[in-house]
C-alpha cells in the first residue's frame, strides 16, 4: 500500500469463496518507483455471476486514481417488483422456488484511493469509487449486498496494523450511498480486513479476509438490516474469503 508494486507484467489467480478470477495486468514505473501506471484486464466467474473488465490505475505517490469498464452477466438475478419485499428472507423464498431470471448489463467506475503512512506498523487505507451501470432498477447487486437503482458510491476506510509475521489487521468502515425507488441512502457498515501470507509458495501468495455488518442504523445512516448481506444468513452481514496466487511473467 505504501510502496507501488514492483514493475513489469504479472498474472494474478484468485480463489474466492464462491468465484474464481483471473487477471493480467502490466506495471510501469513513472519518474522514479512512487509513481506508477498499471493496466489490468480481468474475469471472474461466480455462482451467482460472471463478469469481465478493463482498469487503469496511475498511482502518484500516496495518491492512486484509476477508471474501469466491463460487462456483467447475472444468471441467478432477482429484479424486485413494486412494493415487493427486498429482504433476505425475501430472496431465501424466491431462490428456494426457483424465481430467479437472467441480466446483462455494462458499467463503467471512477475512484481514488489514497494511503498513508504513520509508521512501521500503521496504514491509514481508504477508496472512494463511483459506478454507474444500465442494470434494472430494484435489482439484487451481489458485489455490494443492497438492492438500488443501478447505480452507487462506496467507500471504504480502513486502519492497518501490520506485523511481518503475521501479516495485517484492520478495523473497517463502508459507506454506502445509492438511490432505490427515487430517493438517494447512505448506509453504513462496520467490519475488519485480515491479511496475510498464504506460504502456499515460497512467495507471492496472499490469504484475505473481510467481514462486514449493518448495525442496522444504530450507529448512523440509513436503516437497511432486513436487505443487506447474504441471503442465506439471517443476520445483516457479508464476508470475503479469498486466496490470490502472483505469478510473474
Amino acid at each position: 500500500m505504501v510502496s507501488a508494486g514492483k514493475p513489469g507484467t504479472f498474472v494474478n489467480l484468485d480463489a474466492v469463496f464462491g468465484a474464481v478470477q483471473a487477471s493480467i495486468e502490466h506495471r510501469k514505473n513513472y519518474f522514479g518507483s512512487a509513481n506508477q501506471l498499471t493496466l489490468r484486464a480481468s474475469a471472474i466467474a461466480a455462482l451467482p455471476f460472471g463478469s469481465t473488465q478493463l482498469d487503469a490505475d496511475l498511482r502518484i505517490v500516496l495518491l492512486t486514481f484509476g477508471v474501469s469498464a466491463g460487462a456483467t452477466d447475472v444468471w441467478r438475478n432477482q429484479t424486485f417488483a413494486e412494493e415487493e419485499p427486498l429482504s433476505r428472507k425475501q430472496r431465501r423464498e424466491r431462490e428456494a422456488a426457483g424465481d430467479m431470471n437472467t441480466m446483462g448489463f455494462g458499467f463503467v467506475e471512477g475512484r481514488v484511493g489514497l494511503a498513508i503512512p504513520f509508521n512501521d506498523y500503521m496504514v491509514f487505507n481508504s477508496v472512494t469509487a463511483l459506478r454507474l451501470t444500465n442494470a434494472e432498477k430494484r435489482s439484487f447487486d451481489n458485489l455490494i449486498n443492497v438492492v438500488h437503482d443501478g447505480n452507487y458510491l462506496r467507500s471504504d476506510i480502513q486502519m492497518f496494523v501490520k506485523h511481518k509475521r503475521f501479516g495485517a489487521i484492520a478495523p473497517m468502515a463502508q459507506i454506502l450511498n445509492f438511490p432505490l425507488d427515487g430517493k438517494r441512502h447512505t448506509q453504513l457498515n462496520y467490519g475488519f480486513t485480515f491479511v496475510s501470507r498464504a506460504g502456499f509458495t515460497r512467495r507471492n501468495d496472499v490469504l484475505l479476509f473481510q467481514l462486514l455488518i449493518h448495525p442496522s442504523g444504530k450507529l448512523g445512516g440509513y436503516e437497511n438490516g432486513e436487505v443487506y448481506g447474504m441471503a442465506t444468513f439471517r443476520a445483516p452481514l457479508s464476508f470475503t474469503l479469498a486466496y490470490r496466487s502472483v505469478i510473474s511473467l
